[in-house]
């Protein structure tokens, strides 16, 4: 009689732009109040100005931000998220800091239609930069240990009792949704850390779980551990050509060529090839 087994892994309660706003407002706004009333040997009451221009400042773009990371920026490969981070953090630190310039000069002007923006010093505009970048490292923090970090639930089909011979399907949490993946259009995996990044024939996603364990789960009739870092689908392979010194640089049907080493090499020439 056929089973259906069902194996799920950790995944950590989401948080979403909204929840992030609603308990992370407050914080911070006590939080800029504070230190302004104590840095500046004022009141509190003196302070809530100058704590409100902050809060607005940092949440609004701290907000974006967050979504731009959570949703977007942490499914892509490293290197682009290497290059992403610097952009969305100059951004982000940038724009806070014109914002919030622009709030103090409307809280401290005669109105809000007629005041006068004016910078800070240069040693203050480096401080609250060096402020901004380190907000931004937390909410990246918080992006990548929470929300979107993709659940993996594994369901294994088998025809014996419990011997499993390779899931057929698993499923990835991405924000609100759930999205089955069929195991046998996956074109290949490669990994890092604790993560790994499964291509298949529509996409690529990336997935909490790392080589080995995939490697352990799949069915080893159809895949193969070309490299340390790369697991291909010898049946999405187009075709194999020589590479020198005994390695084949394989070519999917996903148009990427993938090098294979001389072990991996080996093993597509004895058992597929």
């Amino acid at each position: 009689m056929k089973e259906e087994r069902i194996a799920s892994r950790a995944h950590p309660e989401e948080i979403s732009v909204l929840q992030l706003a609603v308990f992370g407002t407050p914080v911070v706004f006590a939080a800029y109040t504070l230190v302004l009333s104590v840095g500046h040997d004022s009141s509190l009451l003196q302070a809530v100005p100058g704590g409100l221009a902050n809060t607005v400042a940092t949440v609004f773009f701290g907000l974006i931000a967050y979504w731009v990371i959570l949703h977007w920026l942490k499914k892509r490969r490293a290197a682009v998220q290497f290059i992403g981070h610097l952009v969305v953090c100059s951004a982000y630190a940038l724009s806070s800091y014109w914002l919030l310039i622009v709030l103090l000069g409307a809280v401290t002007g005669l109105s809000v239609i007629q005041f006068e923006v004016v910078p800070f010093p240069v040693r203050a505009s480096v401080w609250q930069l060096l402020e901004d970048v380190t907000i931004y490292g937390i909410l990246a923090a918080l992006a990548y240990r929470n929300g979107s970090a993709p659940e993996v639930r594994v369901v294994l089909n088998e025809g014996r009792d419990e011997t499993p011979t390779g899931l057929s399907r698993y499923f990835i949490r991405s924000g609100d949704e759930i999205q089955p993946i069929d195991v046998h259009s996956i074109v290949s995996i490669s990994g890092a850390d604790d993560y790994a990044d499964v291509a298949t024939l529509d996409g690529r996603h990336l997935v909490r779980m790392t080589l080995a364990e995939f490697e352990r789960s799949l069915d080893p009739a159809r895949f193969i551990r070309v490299h340390r870092s790369r697991i291909v689908n010898v049946e999405r392979i187009d075709r194999a050509e020589p590479a020198g010194n005994g390695r084949l640089l394989l070519h999917m049907q996903d148009g990427e060529a993938i090098p294979a080493s001389r072990t991996g090499s080996r093993l597509l020439r004895d058992r597929v090839l």
